[in-house]
């Protein structure tokens, strides 16, 4: 009876400890979610954080994340509905840039503006004032190391036809192809698309195409289109490749922030 016992003790103790001992091994007690303790609003940034790709970035770019995070959750009172998971790549280092900089936000001139980011610029970021007056604290920032990044030009093809279909229409088979012409900001990127008598926004062609930026050029040289792509993203406020090397080339991240919002300033939250 009593080796009875000990063998149903035995199978109980793994069952209940062996998930927990097995997840603390692996990622530190912080890795048994809310084990932490954090703030619910430091969970909420902690949540956001781990929804983007921080496999290639600095610890110092994941507190500057954090912080542009944590800055947009309290300015829209919004919440993540996606819970972190503890066995995410970079949780620990994601969970102590969250403890970090725990509280910190950036304020625009004293209020909560919204601070854009993005992954890879087309080697220089848009001017805030392209999207209103209102965003004329965005500064538009030489980013020359983007270059430098394996994922800052693509090549993509596509027939004539699939082209003016996705942008037109199905009743686009004998339409004569026309050249688009592509109006430009002072960044390169693409703002407006005229096909014929239709004019379209750039944003919505990168939209349409699924291109990863709307700083693109199209050859129609062949009947295959070549449509080359610079950077990924909207390119407005921060590029993060750029905002990376930044950091490891000793730049705080507070300065970061500086460089590419005007007068921003990082305030604590009690």
């Amino acid at each position: 009876m009593k080796n009875g016992l000990k063998m149903l003790w035995s199978i109980l103790f793994l069952a209940i400890f062996l998930p927990y001992t097995a997840i603390l091994l692996m990622n530190g007690r912080q890795g048994v979610s809310r084990e932490e303790k954090l703030p619910d609003r430091e969970y909420q940034v902690l949540a956001g954080l781990l929804q983007e790709d921080l496999s290639w970035m600095d610890e110092e770019t994941l507190c500057l994340m954090a912080v542009l995070i944590r800055t947009e959750l309290v300015r829209t009172g919004t919440s993540v509905m996606e819970e972190p998971q503890v066995r995410q790549t970079a949780y620990e280092a994601a969970c102590d840039a969250v403890k970090k900089t725990c509280g910190k936000v950036i304020t625009i001139d004293g209020e909560y503006r919204a601070l854009p980011w993005h992954g890879i610029s087309a080697g220089r970021t848009r001017a805030g004032i392209l999207l209103g007056e209102e965003y004329s604290y965005i500064h538009a920032v030489e980013c020359q190391e983007d270059r430098e990044s394996e994922d800052y030009l693509r090549v993509f093809r596509m027939d004539r036809k699939t082209f003016l279909q996705i942008l037109q229409g199905e009743n686009t088979a004998h339409q004569e192809w026309e050249k688009p012409e592509l109006e430009r900001d002072s960044s390169d990127y693409v703002t407006r698309v005229r096909l014929g008598d239709e004019m379209l926004q750039g944003e919505s062609v990168r939209a349409l195409l699924h291109l990863p930026s709307s700083c693109f050029y199209v050859d129609d040289s062949e009947e295959i289109l070549r449509i080359t792509v610079k950077g990924n993203g909207h390119g407005f406020g921060i590029s993060l490749y750029t905002a990376d090397r930044m950091i490891r080339e000793g730049m705080c991240w507070e300065e970061v922030i500086q460089k590419f919002y005007e007068n921003a300033e990082c305030i604590t939250l009690f």
